[in-house]
């Protein structure tokens, strides 16, 4: 279950710039011993969603969220842009389910304020529905809304609507130069795994190998059927941002290299107003030569790994055994590991060798097949390959060396290396952190329609919140130069919300508080608060001089 803190800490991450080191311990110390601190902010949740909802203003992203209303509600006691925000603050939240939306959302007076919600309606319901029919007495404080509302409403969201939102999101950010002008980009998809009680799911058997009874002593693994259900998951990911440029959604059966040209071209179209995707790197699961033809033909280098046991494979690394021909790169690279005296630093060898005009990708063409190769007029088209011949300092054996196949020149076989290697950042930094902590998976109804918000809701709140803190810092920048900015004119109309923490920032370092430590580690009495708790000054810095100062370089 998602606590108040977690809440709090999670929004502090996503909605607060990280211009300094998050350190409590260092800045109690300097409070304790020299009282005096370089600014103080309030940090409450409300501040922080108000930060963030001008900013969508700011680049005209709010009106699309009014968008999202599918105009079939028949009595409108309720706006939908208020059930809209509400989902918003849990997808950004990072609340697990729709359940605990009524504990840390529903009933805040301060978060509900921003959806538009009245402290009445916050104590007593925004309607009396269902209240004649408890049979239980009536909470304190009720909530403005029910939790299945909430999770009714917004699965009437069809798939076509939010996709669209997704999309035109993508294009505000586009508009505001937050791309580079020529694009890296990596494309992958992954699983989106339910139960079978889901509406609207696909299915897939698949077998794996397992360690079973009466097996474990020879070590062979029995094959054992297993079915999937869910849905699959393309995307195609800026890497130098780290945001998903465009995503599509299908059952979890369809095979990978089904939707990498729509895509491909719904990013590209996403990203027309300030940039190109210049080249895309792909995974071996994507491997389908009219994919790859196609890809081509846009002008788009490519980068993607060919099976092992293909005869394209075993071609490029015969021929790289050619020293005088195909003569090997190497590079070496200084890695450091551990901390402190376990510090140490290890030399990294890659050996690559580049073989270009490879003839043998027979499958490379405009019908991504070797149906034609037996033709008379029939004309190779040439790939060029890199051949990992050492990696992190292993050298695999000869049929087991990695293959690349590319559209890139390799006098220099680094370029196309470098290139893959960056594929791995969509698979941690994306598709990982989406799934553990934006809750990916936890759609708010068993249903496509529910799969969907949950998807593209996620994904496009992350694409927006890597930018607004990206906004923040160049603000903050302006500042500094003593420049006018958006920021400074947005501040001196915000309101002055202080619940109950804040954050100090002493330096290069910050730390977050209850605001009554903050007075008492300064040396300045708070006397009801010291007697209520029953604590002093002396036994609120103890807390914090237990913890290690983290020495920072």
């Amino acid at each position: 279950m998602t606590s108040r803190d977690q809440l709090q800490e999670t929004l502090c991450n996503r909605l607060f710039w990280h211009t300094a080191e998050r350190d409590d311990a260092k800045v109690a110390d300097h409070l304790f011993h020299r009282r005096e601190m370089d600014v103080v902010y309030a940090m409450d949740e409300a501040t922080l969603f108000d930060s963030f909802f001008n900013y969508l203003r700011e680049i005209d992203v709010f009106p699309l969220l009014e968008h999202l209303d599918p105009q079939n509600q028949r009595r409108k006691n309720i706006a939908f842009i208020q059930l809209v925000l509400v989902f918003l603050m849990k997808v950004v939240g990072s609340i697990k389910t729709i359940d605990e939306i009524n504990d840390l959302l529903l009933t805040d007076e301060l978060l509900m304020s921003m959806c538009g919600f009245n402290a009445h309606q916050v104590k007593n319901g925004s309607c009396d529905r269902g209240t004649k029919l408890r049979k239980t007495p009536p909470p304190q404080i009720r909530g403005s809304l029910c939790v299945d509302t909430v999770a009714n409403h917004i699965v009437t969201i069809t798939p076509r609507r939010i996709e669209n939102f997704f999309n035109h999101s993508i294009q505000q950010l586009a508009k505001q130069d937050i791309f580079p002008k020529k694009i890296h980009a990596a494309c992958d998809c992954t699983l989106y795994e339910t139960t079978s009680k889901f509406k609207g799911c696909g299915s897939v058997t698949r077998e794996v190998k397992v360690q079973a009874r009466g097996y474990r002593k020879s070590g062979e693994l029995k094959k054992v059927p297993v079915t999937l259900y869910g849905w699959k998951v393309w995307a195609i990911y800026e890497i130098k941002t780290g945001i998903p440029l465009a995503i599509k959604i299908d059952t979890i059966e369809k095979p990978d290299n089904l939707h990498v040209l729509a895509v491909l071209d719904q990013a590209k179209e996403n990203v027309k107003a300030s940039g190109i995707i210049d080249s895309l790197v792909i995974d071996r699961g994507f491997l389908d030569g009219k994919v790859l033809y196609d890809i081509d033909q846009q002008g788009i280098e490519f980068v993607i790994p060919l099976k092992r046991s293909m005869g394209a494979a075993k071609d490029a690394r015969q021929l790289a055994l050619d020293c005088e021909s195909f003569p090997p790169v190497h590079r070496e690279v200084k890695v450091a590991h551990g901390y402190g005296k376990n510090r140490y630093t290890e030399k990294i060898f890659t050996t690559l060798v580049g073989v270009p005009d490879l003839l043998t990708c027979d499958w490379f063409n405009p019908e991504g097949s070797k149906a034609n190769t037996a033709k008379k007029d029939y004309e190779p088209i040439p790939l060029n390959a890199v051949v990992v011949k050492s990696w992190d300092n292993k050298t695999p054996p000869p049929e087991k060396q990695v293959v690349f196949v590319t559209n890139i020149d390799v006098k220099d076989p680094f370029v196309t290396f470098d290139r893959y290697d960056d594929r791995s950042l969509m698979e941690n930094k994306l598709f990982r952190e989406v799934k553990q902590n934006w809750h990916f998976q936890h759609p708010p109804k068993k249903t496509r329609e529910g799969v969907y918000v949950q998807a593209y809701m996620a994904m496009g709140l992350k694409a927006l919140t890597t930018a607004f803190l990206k906004w923040q810092e160049e603000q903050l920048q302006l500042v500094a130069l003593g420049k006018p900015s958006t920021w400074q004119m947005y501040r001196r109309k915000l309101k002055v919300l202080n619940r109950n923490k804040l954050i100090v920032f002493v330096g290069r370092h910050f730390g977050i508080f209850p605001s009554h430590e903050v007075f008492m580690l300064a040396n300045v009495p708070v006397h009801d608060i010291a007697k209520e708790l029953n604590i002093t000054r002396e036994q609120v810095y103890a807390k914090y001089k237990d913890q290690p100062i983290a020495e920072h370089s």
